[in-house]
């Protein structure tokens, strides 16, 4: 019964990547309670490894930390065919207009400055899942219209090879006949 519960209340799978383990616990337990699964990574090589036993379905990223940057990271999860499409929200103590606009450049969906508000990155990860499963669910849509378009085209090319035999067939009874 309190797994039931437990997957009712089920938002999201959320993976906070940050080199302050202040940071990740305070905003891990935050979004804990608010019914996302939260899973923490201190650098990018740990994030990798995390993401490659389950995508998770978005990423909040510090930009400042130590060997590979959020951006370099960034970067390298919009250029993997299987990351691509996992929304990235910069968390930072940046906040100048360049800084943003680079995270931008870089494939992040969203910008947030610290310190932030719960409220405000509960607002924007609420967004982005939205979006994300809009988009998930519009191309499952197109695949199965793809599939129907295809049935299609298969039962007008069936009907008019049937439509061309019959012509023939009363053609060739006319000339008996």
């Amino acid at each position: 019964m309190d797994d039931m519960l437990e997957m009712l209340d089920f938002k999201g799978d959320i993976l906070i990547i940050d080199d302050e383990p202040n940071n990740l616990d305070v905003l891990s337990t935050s979004l804990e309670c608010y019914g996302y699964q939260v899973r923490q990574a201190v650098s990018a090589e740990i994030a990798l490894k995390t993401i490659k036993l389950k995508l998770p379905e978005l990423i909040l990223l510090d930009v400042i930390m130590p060997k590979v940057d959020g951006y370099e990271l960034c970067q390298q999860l919009k250029s993997n065919p299987e990351t691509k499409d996992i929304p990235v929200i910069f968390l930072s103590a940046l906040s100048q207009e360049h800084d943003k606009g680079k995270g931008f450049e870089v494939g992040a969906v969203d910008f947030i400055s610290k310190p932030f508000h719960l409220e405000e990155i509960l607002a924007r990860i609420n967004h982005q899942l939205t979006i994300r499963q809009l988009e998930i669910k519009l191309r499952e849509t197109n695949q199965e219209l793809e599939k129907q378009k295809y049935r299609l085209q298969t039962e007008i090319y069936l009907r008019e090879k049937i439509e061309e035999e019959l012509k023939d067939s009363k053609a060739l009874l006319e000339s008996r006949g």
